[in-house]
């Protein structure tokens, strides 16, 4: 098999493990990405499912990284809060989260040579503003201009039920295990326009939050490579 790397949007829940997992069996280097925004509760608890990854897949599972999105997160999804609910009259945080997650796990894609990444959305939970079909293809057409192949993996694996014995079928624990966002209960279903104006509308924070942080990083490279010329 060839190894290839591979990103995992990563929360310690079923359906992301599963995913971590089965690019795993496929012999792929795997960084699980979990990013931190500061609405989660109990995100702790998703260490345990890394353990339990590492131990099933020791040669397979490369690192997992926390990646900070505060600032990002308030950019996109707080800061022109009660405009946003106005112009949508819908609590769409949730969905301002996964786009800042995008953003920070693109850069981190970028600065470590990989060009896929995968998450564990899933049909079942289409209610979801972040996991329906208008949401992943709008989020697969941002990460394609960055020259990364964006997919969910599992979208169409069936029900709740069926992650979960894939999981113990693995040797791994059914139980979810990861934090809950202190908005978690606190919206009602979008429509299809909703998602796609809102996330338009956003992503030119995204793209300026990755063009930053990557030119930054190559600023730096060169500043250190003339420090180091001039030294020498």
């Amino acid at each position: 098999m060839n190894k290839k790397k591979v990103a995992v949007l990563f929360t310690g829940g079923r359906d992301s493990s599963l995913v971590a997992s089965l690019e795993a069996l496929q012999g792929n280097e795997v960084h699980l990405l979990t990013c931190n925004s500061g609405i989660g509760i109990g995100s702790e608890l998703s260490q345990i499912r890394v353990d339990q990854l590492k131990a099933r897949f020791p040669e397979q599972i490369a690192c997992r990284e926390i990646l900070p999105t505060y600032g990002l997160f308030r950019s996109v999804a707080i800061e022109n809060l009660e405009a946003d609910f106005r112009r949508w009259g819908i609590n769409l945080v949730l969905l301002g989260d996964k786009l800042a997650i995008h953003a920070a796990a693109t850069v981190y894609c970028l600065q470590n040579g990989i060009s896929r990444m995968v998450d564990g959305c899933v049909g079942y939970q289409e209610d979801l503003a972040e996991q329906k079909e208008v949401a992943i293809e709008l989020l697969k057409d941002f990460e394609r201009q960055y020259g990364i192949e964006y997919e969910s993996p599992i979208y169409n694996y069936g029900s709740k039920d069926d992650v979960k014995y894939a999981l113990l079928t693995l040797g791994l624990s059914s139980k979810s295990l990861e934090g809950v966002s202190i908005f978690g209960d606190a919206f009602s279903e979008p429509s299809e326009q909703q998602v796609q104006e809102y996330i338009i509308d956003k992503l030119p924070i995204c793209h300026r939050h990755v063009d930053l942080m990557t030119n930054t990083a190559k600023i730096i490279e060169k500043t250190r490579y003339t420090t180091t010329s001039l030294t020498v």
